[in-house]
């Protein structure tokens, strides 16, 4: 800077030796001399900058206190959390253009999950769940035990045990096997001694789904046992005061069934006396039996114990008399009215005939329209009378037949075709006589179609 100064006043030294204009105005010497201090001093003014005066440092970039430092106190550039709910420092501390600071951590609030991290930074990891805690999954015997985990969803928790498999249940043991929650409660009649009497007739639901399975007698295989040896059953009881035809069947039951029927009381069981199984092209069961005075035991039973469902309905008729069960197709039987028979009804269309009678059973299935015929024409020489009843023997002739033209020698046989029959249930043919002397009474042959 002096050199320039130095330049400057030879310049000017130059000027005043040859330059009138260095003079003062009219050519005066009187104007002031130009100072080379001055003019040093001037340049020094223009290139040395005024001493710095210091102020409160504010965050802005500048050293506003003149220590040398900008922004000292105010930690620009350190970790900060936002206005947001969670404690994680998700910003850096700026300085906001007041002087003041803000920090830049704008994201909305962090929650905590379940995951095994500490989410909102507080608290520790999974702080606002609670793990590891005893825990039961699954009921009755299925129940197994455990502790609380982390759900899949991250959203809560769950236990970590896994329920043991369902078993079938048996009613009464105190043992939850189907793990619904309780027990079932056993049917009034699933054991001998809470056998339902059925001597009246009518239809009875049980569900054996939970019954006990205690009931199969190994006697007379192949005839009387029809199938394997079951599985739950419920027992009925019924007693006859003489000798009839009784039938039954399992049709509405939801499994497949078997029906059998023993001597004496449920509690003492003696010999079977019947079993059905599969008949009418189902795996229900349908039979019909003559039975001696006296008191049965009838048992609905499951087929198989592989059985799971057990809702059994039983349809259940005295037939009113005693009698022979035919097959339910066309054949031919024989008889004789005079021998050993008794006077048990008298026919829709001959009010006399009371004469002993005779009569055979068939079964009809349920869902088939039947048509029957029947004929003593030819098989037989007393005055006949032949009609049909259906259930008990005891109801309504459905048809009836006397001195049919044609029929026999002297016109006064029986017969009759074409008779539908419908329904499952029990149909009886009874072969009867006119009259009150021997003479309406006698050996026949029935012969019958049922298609």
């Amino acid at each position: 800077m002096r050199i320039v100064a130095f330049v400057g006043l030879g310049l000017c030294a130059c000027a005043s030796a040859n330059d009138e204009r260095a003079k003062g105005d009219a050519g005066s010497d009187d104007a002031p001399a130009i100072d080379a201090r001055m003019i040093d001093a001037r340049m020094l003014d223009a290139y040395v900058p005024d001493a710095c005066v210091p102020t409160a440092e504010l965050c802005n970039g500048l050293d506003d206190d003149c220590d040398g430092s900008t922004d000292e106190g105010f930690d620009v550039g350190a970790m900060c959390d936002g206005a947001d709910t969670d404690a994680c420092q998700e910003g850096v501390i700026a300085c906001d253009g007041s002087g003041g600071t803000l920090c830049t951590d704008t994201t909305t609030s962090t929650v905590e999950k379940c995951n095994g991290i500490d989410d909102d930074c507080r608290n520790g990891i999974d702080d606002t769940f609670a793990l590891n805690v005893a825990c039961s999954v699954g009921l009755g015997a299925c129940k197994r035990d455990g502790v609380t985990v982390c759900s899949t969803d991250q959203l809560g928790t769950a236990c970590n045990a896994i329920a043991g498999p369902a078993a079938a249940e048996t009613c009464g043991n105190g043992i939850d096997e189907d793990c619904s929650g309780a027990d079932a409660i056993c049917p009034s009649n699933d054991l001998p001694g809470g056998a339902i009497d059925i001597s009246a007739g009518g239809q009875w639901t049980v569900d054996l789904s939970a019954a006990h399975d205690d009931n199969w007698t190994a006697s007379n295989l192949p005839v009387f046992d029809c199938g394997d040896p079951g599985g739950r059953d419920a027992f009925y009881t019924f007693t006859l005061p003489a000798e009839e035809i009784v039938y039954f069947d399992s049709f509405g039951s939801n499994f497949d069934s078997v029906i059998r029927v023993f001597a004496g009381s449920c509690t003492a069981i003696g010999a079977t006396k019947a079993c059905a199984d599969d008949e009418c092209g189902q795996t229900r069961s349908q039979g019909a039996i003559d039975l001696a005075a006296g008191t049965y035991c009838l048992v609905v039973d499951q087929f198989s114990n592989a059985a799971t469902t057990g809702s059994a309905v039983l349809n259940f008729k005295r037939g009113g008399r005693a009698g022979t069960v035919i097959a339910a197709a066309n054949g031919s039987v024989s008889g004789n009215t005079a021998s050993g028979q008794t006077d048990q009804s008298v026919a829709s269309c001959e009010a006399n005939s009371h004469q002993p009678d005779q009569a055979f059973a068939f079964l009809s299935c349920p869902a088939i329209t039947y048509t029957v015929g029947a004929s003593l024409c030819t098989g037989a020489t007393f005055d006949t009378v032949l009609y049909m009843r259906q259930g008990a023997a005891t109801t309504a002739d459905t048809v009836c037949s006397d001195d049919e033209t044609g029929c026999g020698t002297n016109g006064w046989q029986s017969k009759f075709t074409g008779h539908p029959v419908t329904g499952a249930d029990l149909q009886w043919f009874i072969v009867d006589g006119f009259g009150t002397s021997t003479g309406g009474r006698g050996a026949f042959t029935l012969s019958y179609t049922i298609q």
